[in-house]
Parts: C-alpha cells; sequence; structure tokens
C-alpha cells in the first residue's frame, strides 16, 4: 500500500521481519555521504544501534565491512552533496557507488532520476528467499520533504514463472539490465542473479491493499519512451477525473493531462513557485500548495515541500481507478528526457474514487497540508536545472580520469581531462574528499596532486563550479585499495582500547547490551590507560570467543583477519598467542 510520508526509516523499507538482505540496488537522483553511510546499518547488518552508537567509530567500520558486496547505489552524476563532517569511511563505501552520466539531448542535461530499490532477501530459518520491489519519490538524502513509497513483494518459486508473469516483468528486467550495462563486472554479476531470481516469480503480493493489480513503467532506457508508451498510451488513453501531484509541472504537460475530457474533474497539487497563471484554469477543482506554514522554517527551523509525485486517473474506458507513483515529474524533461521509473497501482472495485482520493489530500481538517491558490507566484522561479548546475555537468563530462603513482610511500594523483571538451570560461576548482587544504584549479590540462598519504587516496572528488559544490566519483587506475582501506582502518583502530572494542563487538549476539556496557567501561577507563576491568575484558572475550566458536565458527575466523589489518603496537601483549592456542584447539575438536 502506498503511503505518504514526511519521514522515513530507511530500516523499516530495506529490511523485512524475519529476513536478512542478499543484495540490494538502490536507484537515486541525490546522494548525501551520511544516507550513503546509512545503508550498511539498514540493511540489517547492525539496526538496533541508537544515535549515541553512530559516535562510535569502530561500530560504524564493523557495519561497513559487514555490509561490504552486499549493496550497490546508483545515483545521478553531479547530485552528491558536500558531507559537513569529512570521513574516511565514506571512501569505504566508493565500491557501492556506481556515477551515471548521460548525453545531453539538444540544449539541456539528461538526468538519471528514478528512484527504485531491488532488494533480495532470504528467511535464514526456512531458506525461503523473495525479492522486495520498493518504488519512491524519495531520494537517498536526509529530506524533510513529503514523499510517497510503495513496496511489494515477490515469492522466489522453485520453478520458472509463467509466460504471462515475465512479460509483466519484463520492464523491471530491463532496467536492472541497463543499470547492469552501466556497472563493474561485480556488481553487474549480482544484478544478474537477482533478474534470474525475478523470472521465478509469478507475482508480487499485493495482499491487504486496495490494489489489484500492478504494472512498471521504466522511462528513457532503450526501447521505452515516457512519453509515447506511459503518458499517451497508458495514462491518458481514456482518462476521466484525475489528481496530478508533482513538485514540478509545465505547461505544454498540464495540456496533455487535461485536455482529454473537458467535463471529468481536476486537480492539481504542485510548489506554488512551478504554477503559472495558464494552469490555473486548466484544473476546474482547483490547484492546490502546501500550506505556508510547512515551507516557511517556523518549526524546528525545518521547512517541508512538496517532493511526492502521484498521479490518481480513472479511466473512462475501463472503469477503473489507477495510481501512478515513483520520480517522474509531471514535466516534459521527466517523461521524455530523464531516465526515471513509475509503478502503476490499479484499484480493486470501489476501493476508491476520485472523490476518496482528493478527501484523503484536500480537506477542512486541521492536519491537512495545502490550500487553494487564486495566482500563481510573482516570483516564479522553479527550475530543475541552473547555469551553474549545467556547467557543473560540462565540467564533469569533460573529466576523463585519474590515475595514481607512488614514490617513497607517497602518492601522485593526476588527474586528466578531454580538453575538447573543457571549457575555458568556466572557473572549477577540485580536491579529493576530505583533502579541502589541497584545493587545486581544474583546468583543460588537468591536475595533480601530490605529496599524499595512503588514506587520503579516494576515488571521491569535491568539484565546485561557480556556487555549486558536489561530490562526483572519478575511475581511478592504480588505486592501491587493499593497502588503502588497511590504513585507513589503522587511522581509526590506533589504540589497544579501540582494538578490543572492535574485537568484543565482533563477537556479541546483544548490540544494545554492548553498547551499554562499553559506554560504562569507556566512564571507568583512564584517559589513556587501564584499569581493573581490562583483566575481565579479556575474560569476558575469551569466553565470548568460545561460545562463538561452536555457534559460528565464522566469527572466529574473521578475528585472524581482524589482527592482519591492525597494526602491531594496538593488539593487546599476548592475544596473538592466545588466539593461535585458541585455534590449535579449536582444529583439534573439529577433528575430532
Amino acid at each position: 500500500m502506498a503511503e505518504l510520508w514526511s519521514d522515513i526509516l530507511y530500516t523499516d523499507v530495506m529490511q523485512s521481519d524475519g529476513y536478512i538482505v542478499d543484495y540490494a540496488i538502490l536507484t537515486t537522483y541525490s546522494l548525501d555521504m551520511p544516507s550513503l553511510l546509512a545503508v550498511p546499518f539498514a540493511l540489517g547488518t547492525m539496526n538496533e544501534l541508537d544515535e549515541a552508537a553512530f559516535r562510535s567509530p569502530h561500530l560504524i567500520l564493523e557495519a561497513v565491512n559487514r555490509a561490504v558486496d552486499k549493496f550497490v547505489v546508483f545515483c545521478n552524476a553531479g547530485c552528491i552533496a558536500v558531507p559537513q563532517r569529512d570521513s574516511k569511511l565514506y571512501t569505504l563505501l566508493e565500491h557501492s557507488v556506481v556515477q551515471i552520466t548521460l548525453e545531453a539531448k539538444g540544449h539541456g542535461f539528461v538526468n538519471f532520476h528514478p528512484k527504485v530499490w531491488v532488494v533480495k532477501e532470504t528467511n535464514p530459518d526456512s531458506g525461503e528467499s523473495q525479492i522486495k520491489v520498493v518504488v519512491l519519490s524519495r531520494n537517498l538524502t536526509g529530506s524533510n520533504d513529503l514523499d510517497v513509497v510503495c513496496e511489494l513483494v515477490g515469492k522466489i518459486g522453485s520453478k520458472p514463472a509463467s509466460n504471462k508473469a515475465q512479460q509483466k516483468h519484463a520492464p523491471l528486467i530491463d532496467f536492472l539490465k541497463w543499470l547492469g550495462k552501466r556497472s563493474a563486472r561485480r556488481i553487474s554479476k549480482n544484478i544478474d542473479y537477482i533478474i534470474d531470481d525475478i523470472q521465478y516469480i509469478n507475482s508480487f503480493e499485493l495482499d491487504g491493499s486496495p490494489f489489484d493489480d500492478y504494472d512498471f513503467f521504466p522511462m528513457g532506457i532503450d526501447g521505452y519512451n515516457g512519453i509515447e508508451q506511459c503518458l499517451e498510451r497508458e495514462m491518458l488513453d481514456g482518462a476521466g477525473d484525475i489528481v496530478v501531484i508533482s513538485p514540478f509541472v509545465d505547461m505544454k504537460t498540464m495540456q496533455m493531462m487535461t485536455r482529454y475530457n473537458h467535463r471529468s474533474r481536476k486537480t492539481l497539487i504542485a510548489r506554488h513557485s512551478s504554477i503559472d497563471n495558464e494552469m490555473l484554469s486548466l484544473f476546474g477543482d482547483g490547484v492546490y500548495v502546501p500550506k505556508e506554514v510547512l515551507t516557511d522554517r517556523v518549526e524546528k527551523d525545518i521547512a517541508v515541500d512538496l517532493h511526492e509525485k502521484v498521479y490518481f486517473i480513472h479511466n473512462n474506458h475501463t472503469g477503473n481507478n489507477q495510481l501512478y507513483l515513483g520520480s517522474t515529474n509531471a514535466t516534459q524533461n521527466g517523461f521524455d528526457r530523464n531516465v526515471e521509473f513509475l509503478l502503476r497501482l490499479t484499484f480493486r472495485r470501489y476501493q476508491c474514487s476520485y472523490d476518496k482520493f482528493r478527501k484523503e489530500l484536500i480537506n477542512d481538517g486541521k492536519d491537512c497540508m495545502f490550500e487553494r491558490i487564486t495566482a500563481a507566484s510573482p516570483d516564479n522561479t522553479a527550475k530543475e536545472d541552473s547555469s551553474d548546475e549545467l556547467y557543473l555537468r560540462k565540467v564533469i563530462s569533460a573529466i576523463k580520469q585519474a590515475e595514481i603513482q607512488e614514490k617513497d610511500n607517497l602518492y601522485t594523483i593526476i588527474i586528466s581531462c578531454y580538453s575538447s571538451k573543457m571549457q575555458n570560461d568556466i572557473d572549477s576548482s577540485i580536491y579529493p574528499l576530505g583533502c579541502d587544504n589541497l584545493k587545486r584549479k581544474l583546468t583543460p590540462n588537468g591536475v595533480l596532486f601530490d605529496g599524499l598519504d595512503l588514506p587520503m587516496l579516494t576515488e571521491f572528488y569535491v568539484i565546485k563550479v561557480g556556487e555549486v559544490e558536489r561530490v562526483v566519483k572519478i575511475e581511478t587506475k592504480g588505486m592501491p585499495t587493499e593497502a588503502r582501506d588497511i590504513a585507513i582502518f589503522r587511522s581509526i583502530i590506533d589504540t589497544k582500547g579501540k582494538f578490543i572494542n572492535y574485537l568484543a563487538f565482533m563477537l556479541t549476539d546483544n548490540v544494545e547490551q554492548y553498547i551499554v556496557e562499553s559506554h560504562e567501561l569507556e566512564k571507568e577507563r583512564p584517559i589513556g590507560g587501564y584499569n581493573t576491568t581490562d583483566q575481565e575484558i579479556s575474560i569476558s572475550l575469551y569466553e565470548d570467543m568460545v561460545r562463538m566458536a561452536y555457534t559460528d565458527p565464522s566469527r572466529i575466523s574473521s578475528i585472524k583477519s581482524l589482527m592482519d589489518k591492525a597494526s602491531d603496537d594496538v593488539i593487546p601483549e599476548h592475544f596473538k598467542e592466545m588466539y593461535a592456542t585458541f585455534e590449535k584447539a579449536l582444529n583439534k575438536i573439529y577433528r575430532l
């Protein structure tokens, strides 16, 4: 069932009760680094941590380690926000981010704009697997705007699905194939596995919802034209009563949506700045915008605006009421230029009507979020792209690659550009994420950063053009990934106390209890030293290792990996000998 939201807990959407996530494919237009860092937790690897736990770097580090190769995020090039606080942990997630750069059409750029997640889950008790498809209007950011989400779940069967089912799911599969073609082999391989699983799904469940059917509508990918195949052929053929909810609208699309039946009832909900006076006459039941109290930052310094894209349409030919939701704005860019994704849900008979749907949104109740307007904003400045944004996209498309060279344990990054694409009149600067003191001017000849330490190496860079500053990912040759990741690990786990805490966290089955106890121990521990509880910690760790040897031996083998990554000076005295003795005893037990 679709629901409007002003906030979302990603964990609630990502992970189903009783299931673990095998792999997740996430698409978004914009992305911010804290939300990216939250994905490993949303996958369920450690989904019960409180806010205080997020201030413990070793806990986040372990969440990132557990989530390696379990997810990928596709985002639009030039739409990653610069984090307010730098963290080397972001670099550890660079291989989970795929930046999509699309060729321009005419005078404008084409955006990768879908917001859809495809998640494979398995129940460890029953062995049953399923695919969850989550269609959203929300980006993977910390936005407070009004958005929409819908999730469908399909059980993976033991036999290939019927031809009818495979045809129904073909648009979703074609969308995933399009993503796979733009991915590294290790990512495309995981996408292929999920595509294979979808071909064993006869239906995505709609039980308990007011809907009895669904259809997928990708746009802007090979073979899928949003204007012809979705808007004209499906949405507007036979359209009667209609409610359009879209933050951005344009006159041409509004005319298309309202010209089919002059006697039908029509309502528009959009951002005030996106509406012009001509649109007011097209919607007989009114044009509405979010109330000023929501958009003016009057409470807790948080502004809330409209961001959901929802279309309620009564089809006069079939008599069905249908709901389209997803990423597509009611604009020509949305339906005819960008890569987008909409889900169509068909209501069961007598489950909903134009009046009922409209009343859920527009009523006399004190909780109603929208108000009718009779005149357009005098300062109509709503635009999906600014000149600085367009210049930023040109700079991104002009960057060829980055290359790393090493000498005497110091590193040089050389960024090269396509000189023919790099315009001299665009003033732009660049630096590796977390190294703002290294900011350089980006020229047609590229740019060079030298004297870098290993933990400073990254594929994330900050580019600034005019007033726009964003993170971009640049393909990098010669990246010493394993050595760099170990260096980052050592920069975080840099004391014996942190090593012990990390090890204890790896072995715990009760995350919440561990956090409470570790916080109490930190209060008792002298700064830079140890106290009598350290011996208790060692005994407790040994007991945990013994218990884990019988319940989950794989966790024991991960201790060896931890010691290999940690520097010798942070591993407590005699711990290696203790582990070696423990490992020998364990081998004897399993040989018996």
